[in-house]
């Protein structure tokens, strides 16, 4: 103290041009790397510590006005709290990331964005490097052409009761809220060819598997500690590792599918899964390789590590969470796009009555013929891609065209941005199927329509996906004329504080037999 004293200036005077330069250093320093880069920003002026993410309270999670003309560049610098983005739009590039450079750009968030919970870290889609390359690998043989000719049967079963469900709608002439009834039909029909398990949600909604399904989808965006992880996710990361909880997951989600694992391992421990088909006995076969060290599962290409338990567990909630919004949002969307245009739902009727014929037997070589309906879902996904940005991450530095990517930075794809770009797509607001014939897609750029993602690590069960959403279509176009009724709301709106594409107002429609 006695020193201080002596000092020729106050104490104050000496702190204030030392807390700015610490500022300076760790605050403001850092938002010039694109500058550094020779990388334009994105237009909006990045502030210290929050850096250009204040604009998300106007823009919101999901904001399905923004298109790729509002971009300064086809590639271009933001901010997420300090942490730099590189957003990426131009084709070229775009296939250096997916494909060409795959190699750098395995993972899809950074190791301090990891929240090392289990079992939701064990999730293929939150793995890394060889980790994830073993496990996609096990995985894979769930979704080939043989495994899905046997799911049809299951997946038309839970069509013919959807179509059930319809008919008194049919009788009554009321409107129907379509989320409600495609989102039965998806939860039953992925609870089958994820679990091998028959729910029916459709006859009981309040089912335990239904009730505990929707629990896992539903995120809390107002939550403090979910933003504290996105803006700071090293200082989140240690705090819900301590805490043994993960943000975007529930526990008592985790412990009711932790019960559920066992009831079904148990069973099929006693069957030996004889004649089962579903994905869940692809990795019980996998995990049968750590317990008694047989090599007749699925052979894993790279580093040799069979599946745990855990990673069962992990990956059983995963895929079901990820096949049940795509089909049932998909879905919803595509019937109110085919009931706002009569001529496009009798041109895909049409094609479906002369494949499926007389008999009316929908099976797996039927269902690949329907290109025209599968063109529907195409145009609808690309209006209402389930997922708005891909994300990538730098495991070395990269060089691309005329600049270089450091380790470690996030990389942002902007799908939802590429879907509305009008230099991509004439009328891009307009739901035209046709974009999607076998002509169109030929002249056009591979990397324009990214809804599951492309290269090594896009959607692994994108062919289940569009089979389930064929069937489910097919089904009820064969019976039913879908229309708008009063309560259509008309144009849609989307609430931009969705993480999912999701109507303001939920899609009303109605249905009427067909002659």
């Amino acid at each position: 103290m006695l020193a201080l004293e002596f000092l020729p200036v106050p104490l104050t005077w000496v702190l204030l041009p030392v807390l700015a330069l610490l500022f300076y250093v760790y605050a403001v320093h850092p938002l010039f790397v694109f500058r550094k880069m020779g990388v334009p920003g994105c237009g909006i002026p990045p502030l210290p510590i929050v850096g250009t993410s204040y604009l998300t309270p106007l823009t919101g999670i999901y904001n399905n006005s923004f298109s790729a003309s509002q971009f300064q560049s086809t590639v271009m610098g933001a901010f997420n709290g300090m942490s730099p983005m590189l957003l990426v739009s131009d084709p070229e590039l775009l296939k250096e990331i997916f494909v060409k450079q795959f190699h750098n750009f395995v993972n899809r968030q950074r190791e301090v964005q990891d929240i090392n919970v289990k079992p939701f870290s064990r999730q293929v889609f939150q793995m890394r490097d060889e980790d994830w390359k073993n496990v996609r690998t096990t995985l894979t043989p769930a979704f080939s052409s043989s495994k899905l000719k046997q799911m049809i049967a299951s997946i038309d079963s839970c069509a013919d009761q959807l179509v059930e469900n319809i008919n008194s709608f049919a009788t009554t002439k009321e409107s129907f809220d379509v989320r409600e009834l495609t989102g039965a039909f998806s939860m039953d029909m992925t609870a089958r060819t994820i679990f091998g398990v028959e729910v029916n949600s459709q006859k009981d909604p309040q089912h335990p598997f239904t009730v505990h399904a929707k629990k896992a989808f539903d995120f809390n965006w107002k939550s403090p500690l979910m933003w504290l992880y996105i803006m700071f996710p090293a200082i989140a990361k240690p705090i819900f590792e301590t805490l043994n909880r993960h943000p975007f997951f529930k526990s008592d989600v985790s412990d009711f599918f932790d019960g559920v694992m066992d009831q079904i391992l148990a069973i099929r421990k006693t069957d030996g899964g004889k004649g089962r088909v579903d994905l869940l006995q692809v990795m019980i076969d996998a995990h049968k390789e750590s317990e008694d060290g047989s090599t007749d599962g699925p052979k894993v290409l790279g580093k040799k590590q069979p599946l745990s338990r855990e990673d069962v567990v992990a990956n059983g909630i995963g895929f079901f969470s990820g096949a049940f919004d795509t089909v049932s949002i998909t879905m919803s969307f595509t019937l109110y796009h085919l009931a706002m245009d009569q001529e496009i739902q009798d041109k895909a009727r049409q094609e479906i009555n002369e494949i499926v014929g007389n008999e009316g037997k929908l099976d797996y070589e039927a269902v690949q013929k329907m290109s025209y309906i599968e063109m529907c879902i195409m145009e609808t996904l690309r209006l209402y891609p389930l997922v708005a940005y891909i994300t990538r991450v730098t495991n070395e530095d990269a060089r691309l065209k005329w600049f270089t990517v450091p380790k470690d930075m996030v990389v942002i794809v902007p799908a939802l941005a590429i879907h509305y770009d009008p230099a991509r797509w004439n009328e891009p607001r307009k739901f035209i199927p046709e974009r999607f014939t076998k002509e169109e897609r030929e002249k056009r750029n591979a990397f324009d329509w990214l809804p599951f993602g492309v290269g090594p690590r896009n959607c692994i069960g994108m062919r289940l996906a569009l089979m389930e959403l064929k069937v489910g279509l097919a089904k009820v176009l064969m019976n039913y004329r879908i229309t708008t009724g009063p309560d259509t709301v008309v144009p849609m709106k989307l609430n931009k504080w969705k993480s999912f594409p999701t109507p303001m107002e939920p899609i009303r429609l109605r249905v009427e037999l067909v002659n």
